[in-house]
This record gives structure tokens, sequence and C-alpha cells, in this order.
């Protein structure tokens, strides 16, 4: 069995191509840069990597030779939508046996968050595809943190956002990753939507809270308005379509739609869901400016 693995270089499809790899199960990746898969993989042994872009229909049309499943989880882009249709069609042409989507757990055509939309309509064109496919909807990952709170906190022990009361059910990526894993290698477990949470739903001064402990100082959680917030991302040069992806997951998180506790992770890899103190702790350095 070959497991094609395009946009190989995320957090969740890298653990996945390292599961299996470990498994000895043969990796089909693709990735824009040859550098960074490589870094993001510890190196490609193993691994059959095509370098090239998902919209180059020669990359697509090879791309599922000989592959009885693949794992679709393209990183949030505005193309995000198209990309991921891309090789759902060209998953169609091929013949492909299953697929295994990364969506994310507040998905919907009404969704606050627009990445939530975007799945909804990729999810939609999934179904309509008739591929077998299996969806895997996660919680907002615990290592967002590394890039929405890290930096301001390692400068100043605080970190600002529109989300202050909402509860999450962070989840850490490798549980996500195992999850993917399992699914490969038990066709059993294919088949329906998986909601994937982690153990505990806090709110970000919590978090804050947490870090505190962690750090032996001070960390807080300062509420400010999406006007603020828009400001000073633009002030840091993100992109206009980032910024709003970052005030939806805000919406998604004051809604309540990332609160929901699953047992879901324990239930398919026989052990707890990872602890959000734990994650955070193996990434301290992150929150200290010091790299790990």
């Amino acid at each position: 069995m070959t497991v094609l693995i395009p946009a190989v270089t995320g957090q969740v499809a890298s653990g996945l191509a390292r599961g299996l790899r470990a498994a000895g199960v043969p990796i089909r990746a693709l990735a824009r840069d040859r550098a960074r898969a490589e870094q993001a993989l510890d190196g490609l042994t193993g691994i059959d990597l095509r370098v090239g872009p998902l919209d180059d229909p020669a990359l697509l049309a090879t791309a599922f030779d000989g592959v009885e499943v693949a794992f679709l989880s393209v990183g949030t882009d505005p193309r995000q939508t198209e990309l991921e249709q891309a090789v759902i069609d060209a998953a169609v042409r091929a013949g492909l046996g299953h697929l295994i989507k990364l969506s994310t757990i507040d998905t919907a055509p009404d969704a606050p968050n627009p990445v939530g939309r975007w799945h909804a309509e990729i999810e939609a064109h999934l179904t309509d595809s008739g591929v077998p496919h299996t969806i895997l909807r996660p919680a907002y990952f615990t290592t967002n943190l590394l890039r929405t709170a890290a930096p301001s906190v390692a400068a100043t022990g605080r970190w600002a956002g529109t989300s202050p009361t909402g509860r999450i059910a962070m989840i850490a990526p490798a549980d996500i990753s195992a999850v993917a894993t399992a699914l490969v290698l038990d066709p059993g477990l294919r088949g329906p939507a998986y909601e994937l949470t982690g153990p505990r739903a806090l709110t970000l001064p919590e978090i804050a809270t947490t870090l505190t402990g962690l750090l032996g100082r001070e960390i807080a959680y300062t509420p400010t308005t999406p006007a603020v917030m828009r400001e000073a991302m633009t002030a840091r040069g993100v992109p206009g379509y980032y910024a709003e992806v970052a005030l939806g997951i805000d919406r998604s998180v004051e809604a309540g739609l990332h609160a929901r506790i699953t047992g879901t992770v324990g239930e398919l890899l026989g052990r707890p869901a990872t602890d959000p103190a734990t994650v955070l702790a193996e990434h301290l350095g992150a929150f200290t400016g010091v790299a790990a």
C-alpha cells in the first residue's frame, strides 16, 4: 500500500509521514520546496518526494499512480478551496480507494471563521465526487499559540486577542497525526467524520495561567477589539486574508464552537488526548525567545 500526502510540510501531514515511515508504509509526498520538506520530515529516507505546486496538472496526473490512500491537508491559503478540490478531482480520475481529509471542528457554510466556510465547500465537493473518504475535524491546535501568543509573551509577558471567554478543547497536532496513521493502518476505522479534541476546554486567560506556572513569571491574556487587532497585524505585515482568518478563529472560539470535548482520540488511539500543558511545556523556548 502506497500513501499519497500532498502538502507534506504541514504539522499534521509531516507527523503522519513520520508515523507511516516508522510503520514501513511506502509514502509518496508532494511539496513546493524540497529543502523545506526535508527539514519537516527529518530527511527524506523512505519517501518518494515529487516537487511542484498543487495546481500543476502534470504533477497531479501522475501523483496517484499506484496509490491506495491519500491524506489531504493544504495549509491555510486563500486558494485552499481551489487547491484541495483539484486534488479531489485528480483522485476521482485515478479511481482512488480512500481519501482522508483534514477539516476543522467549526466547518459550516455559515461558519464565523472563513476557513470553516472553505472546508464546508471542500467537504461538499468531496462528497459529490464519490471518492470514499474519512473526514477529521479537529479543534484549535495547541501549537497555534506558538504563532499567536509566543512572540508577544516572550517580549512583554502578555498577548492580546478578541476571544477572552470562549473555551477551547485544543488538541495537539501530533494526536491528529496519530489518528490519521491509525486510519491508514486499519481500514476498519475509516468512513465516519471524526471530531477530535483535547481533554480539557480552557479559556485563553486560563492558558495564560498555565504559562505563568510553567514559566515562573506572570503571563496575561489581554482582551482587545477586532479593529485594534486588525491594525496591529497590518502593522506587522500580516497579509489581509490571514488577519481575517485570525479574527474569524476568535469569533468561532468566542461562539463556543471549539469548546466541546470528545473522547474520539482516546477511543481511536487507546490513550488519552495530550493535555495542552504538556504541549506548552515541550515548546517553552518559544515563550522565552530561546530556540528549542
